[in-house]
């Protein structure tokens, strides 16, 4: 089963999550609807390495909970892909950590879209 993958790398928009306690914040990615895609692939967001509790979301459709001291969490996105999309990880901020465009490894690690036949 070939897997072909996506890494979803900077930059990463970063803003206080709405209504959230002061250390949630949310980072959004946007990308585009992979191409050559067959009616037999699915497409999986891949979060690794997740230090943090939060939720994730796409175009606005939530996909699950985030689960801190996982080496990732994935979800199939599948039938929520659109031909823009965006991808919306609200979590908690370890202390001392910054809003970045580019999340450190204490927050999360890679982020990735692996499309699988």
């Amino acid at each position: 089963m070939p897997i072909h993958i996506i890494r979803l790398r900077g930059p990463w928009e970063c803003a206080p999550a709405e209504g959230e306690a002061e250390n949630r914040v949310r980072y959004t990615r946007r990308f585009g609807l992979p191409t050559n895609l067959t009616p037999n692939d699915r497409v999986w967001v891949v979060v690794e390495s997740t230090a943090c509790d939060g939720a994730a979301s796409l175009n606005d459709k939530p996909l699950g909970e985030i689960v801190s001291d996982l080496k990732f969490i994935e979800f199939d996105v599948t039938d929520h892909l659109l031909p823009r999309n965006i991808l919306r990880l609200d979590i908690g901020l370890p202390q001392n950590e910054l809003c970045t465009e580019q999340p450190t490894a204490a927050i999360f690690g890679e982020v990735r879209l692996e499309i699988r036949s």
